[in-house]
């Protein structure tokens, strides 16, 4: 006899329910404290049947699952996380509107004896390589926003510097000297000798002459002059360099993680680190995907369907309905991939040719990672090689 034990997530009290393969009730609902006594009590309910009969299902509630997640995992217990999109469907066909946390606790339950996939068992390594995976993402972002004020308040006090410095102007040379010299007014009132000295404090980064551009830039300057911008403009760029370092020690323990280390994704030429890392800590085990295709639909990677009757779009777009963080990191490995393949390359060079734009070529690039990276977690004692 099979199990199904549904879980409706909550902040502080759960609520789960068992039924039989057959659908019929065996356990009403019962809650149940996010404490160890109540997982504990939770236990105590499904202890009678074995581990290999039980399926349990929950839905990814922000993070309040996790604590549940990793003590079923202690426990040996595997567990089946499920997307809320396809639960809150699946209630919909429901004709009566009824909604508590007892009919959630049966719904999941119903859905997961439908809807039987494999079930995950974490472990502590892939949960903290997912951590630091979202850490990471977390921390590149926040540095984006500061750059992108950096560059707003820029534009009041010196707005001819980020057109004539480009890229260069988020540099440690140029950061160096916004540090010191924030607006045109300052810059202007500096020595050339200074300034040249503040732009090549650790190597030769700019010349004299160019130096005297940037004098002469701030000289003609628009840019308005003020002490508190001046200050917003340093404190700006020492919570970059503090993100900058938060994310270098990320980094670090991604590039020492153990999964990363082992990971048979490096005989993909191109294939870093960090995108491991976010690849690994998303699809977690490949025995949860039948296919290469599911793992693309998992990414969002998978294109909409638009047909009815007669009529089938030629032309569709990604549905983007899958982990966000999986479908950066795929797209992100296929332009690198492209630039250390030949295979890769002419491919997305004939997207390119068929009126692809980059980021839809690229899409089609990812589409070939997939297959790679599931051939290869696949079958782990056969030699990928792409030239």
């Amino acid at each position: 006899m099979t199990y199904f034990v549904g879980v409706d997530i909550a902040k502080f009290t759960h609520v789960a329910c068992v039924i039989d393969q057959y659908g019929l009730v065996i356990t009403e609902p019962f809650p149940f404290d996010n404490t160890i006594e109540g997982f504990q009590l939770f236990i105590a309910q499904i202890n009678s049947y074995s581990h290999d009969d039980v399926f349990i299902g929950f839905e990814s509630t922000a993070h309040y699952h996790e604590n549940f997640a990793n003590y079923l995992t202690n426990q040996s217990y595997s567990y089946e996380l499920i997307n809320p999109l396809l639960s809150k469907r699946f209630r919909g066909l429901n004709i009566r509107d009824v909604k508590n946390d007892n009919v959630d606790a049966l719904t999941i339950a119903s859905f997961i004896s439908i809807n039987r996939n494999n079930p995950i068992q974490e472990t502590f390594f892939i949960n903290e390589l997912a951590f630091l995976s979202k850490e990471r993402n977390n921390l590149i972002k926040q540095k984006s926003r500061e750059l992108v004020r950096l560059t707003a308040y820029l534009d009041r006090v010196f707005p001819e510097l980020k057109p004539y410095e480009g890229k260069s102007l988020y540099t440690q040379s140029y950061r160096h000297f916004l540090k010191k010299y924030s607006t045109a007014k300052e810059i202007k009132e500096t020595r050339i000798d200074a300034l040249f000295n503040a732009l090549n404090t650790k190597r030769k980064f700019r010349s004299l002459e160019s130096v005297k551009e940037i004098k002469e830039l701030a000289r003609k300057s628009v840019g308005y002059h003020s002490d508190a911008l001046s200050i917003v403009i340093k404190n700006i760029i020492h919570q970059i360099e503090f993100l900058i370092s938060q994310i270098d020690a990320v980094e670090s323990e991604i590039d020492n993680h153990p999964i990363v280390i082992n990971s048979p994704l490096h005989q993909i030429p191109g294939m870093g680190n960090v995108q491991i890392a976010y690849i690994m800590s998303a699809i977690k085990d490949i025995t949860r995907f039948d296919s290469p295709s599911k793992v693309l639909a998992f990414a969002g990677l998978d294109p909409k369907v638009r047909q009815s009757g007669q009529f089938k779009a030629k032309n569709t777009r990604m549905s983007k309905r899958g982990n966000k963080l999986l479908r950066y990191a795929l797209t992100w490995s296929a332009n690198n991939i492209r630039k250390n393949s030949v295979t890769m390359n002419d491919y997305y060079v004939k997207k390119i040719s068929e009126g692809k734009s980059h980021y839809n070529a690229l899409g089609h690039c990812a589409k070939k990672v997939v297959n790679y990276i599931y051939f290869i977690l696949s079958n782990p004692d056969k030699e990928f090689i792409l030239d």
